[in-house]
Parts: C-alpha cells; sequence; structure tokens
C-alpha cells in the first residue's frame, strides 16, 4: 500500500521539467512505502479549512471543509523537454 500523496508534472519552457509527488502528514503508510519515495522534504501537513471558507482562488465549496498545504516548486534551467 502507498501512503496517500498528490503527483506534480511542471514544465516550462527552457526550464528542465520536474515530476515530484508529495505525501499526507500522518499517514499510516508512510514508513511502508513500497516505492520507497517518502522523503521528509516531501511530507506535509494538510491542514483543515471551515466548511464556507473559500478556496485561494475565490471558489465556494457548497458548505464542505478542504484541505490546504504549501509546497514551493523552483524549475531550474537547462534542457531536455517532453
Amino acid at each position: 500500500m502507498r501512503p496517500s500523496h498528490l503527483h506534480f508534472m511542471v514544465t516550462a519552457a527552457g526550464m528542465r521539467p520536474l515530476i515530484t509527488h508529495i505525501f499526507v502528514n500522518g499517514d499510516d503508510f508512510l514508513a511502508t512505502d513500497a516505492v520507497f519515495g517518502v522523503r521528509d522534504s516531501l511530507v506535509k501537513d494538510f491542514v483543515e479549512q471551515q466548511a464556507g471558507t473559500p478556496t485561494p482562488v475565490g471558489r465556494e465549496l457548497g458548505g464542505r471543509t478542504w484541505t490546504r498545504t504549501r509546497f514551493d516548486i523552483v524549475l531550474a534551467p537547462g534542457g531536455g523537454t517532453w
């Protein structure tokens, strides 16, 4: 079993593509990830937001709770294109 995670594939002209993922802090499978992809820097706290709190882009979710986290992605100049 894999721990809960989100995948990212980020590309931009003139930058090296990045494929990565982040994991949910507290997941029961963090220590036993079958793919061995868990690193401390990739484990993030997901903070529950109260029902009715608009998302960062102002979207209303109909009274449902949701979670947020922060994960900064920095692309480096370099070769390689998709």
